[in-house]
């Protein structure tokens, strides 16, 4: 019972794959013939939101951070800011993969 189960189980996951695979041909296509860019295509999937402020005040105890705005967090109550300020600039985020399957 169990090795039936494990085929039927196999045959719906190559069904699917060839599904998605068909799916995606599709888009690339509709995608081309319609010249969406990449950038189009995150905003539309809600990707692209605009990245949160940066953090200027770092506590090394706990890792918290703040950035500045809003009300002054409990950790830095009675501290001077410049003592937990961060001097080295943020880290880019890293560069999005490809968008399409296979592409490099």
């Amino acid at each position: 019972m169990r090795a039936e189960l494990g085929c039927v189980n196999d045959l719906l996951a190559d069904a699917r794959a060839r599904e998605v695979a068909a799916v995606f041909a599709s888009l690339r296509d509709e995608v081309t013939l319609l010249g969406i860019t990449e950038q189009e295509v995150r905003r539309a999937l809600g990707y692209d939101r605009p990245a949160g402020t940066a953090a200027k005040y770092y506590d090394p105890s706990t890792g918290n951070t703040w950035s500045g705005r809003g009300t002054r967090p409990n950790w830095l109550a009675g501290k001077r800011l410049e003592d937990y300020a961060i001097d080295a600039p943020q880290p880019k985020a890293p560069q999005p993969k490809p968008w399409w399957p296979g592409e490099k």
